[in-house]
């Protein structure tokens, strides 16, 4: 019984950024926020900047999913989601970036930006 109910559970991963309090800096820019239907905006949250690109992690509509959108401007940007715990890539024409949960490993070719943001440098 306690293996199912364990089962039955919430995942129980957490995502520093995305627990904080939201901040006029975790506003999406407009053309995300046109442009992509399954992220819950309110939940977007800021976590930085790398080779002249912002960052943000966000969750979606659908439960237990997390974004990453990647904006480098308004012509450029893309977003790319994965199930929350395991980690994903995310590629566009400003680099590659991998997320993963809080506590997770740093995955194999790549430095950390910030708790769940990697560069992919290899």
């Amino acid at each position: 019984m306690a293996v199912l109910m364990v089962g039955c559970s919430s995942t129980g991963v957490t995502y520093s950024a995305l627990d904080r309090e939201a901040e006029p800096a975790d506003e999406l820019p407009a053309v995300v926020i046109d442009g992509n239907d399954e992220i819950a905006v309110e939940t977007a949250r800021y976590v930085g900047e790398h080779g002249g690109a912002g960052l943000w992690l966000a969750r979606t509509e659908e439960p237990d999913t997390v974004c990453l959108i990647v904006y480098p401007g308004d012509q450029d940007w893309v977003t790319g989601c994965g199930a929350e715990g395991g980690p994903f890539i995310v590629g566009g024409p400003s680099g590659e970036y991998a997320v993963g949960p809080d506590g997770a490993p740093a995955p194999e070719g790549s430095s950390q930006l910030t708790e769940n943001v990697y560069v992919v440098t290899n």
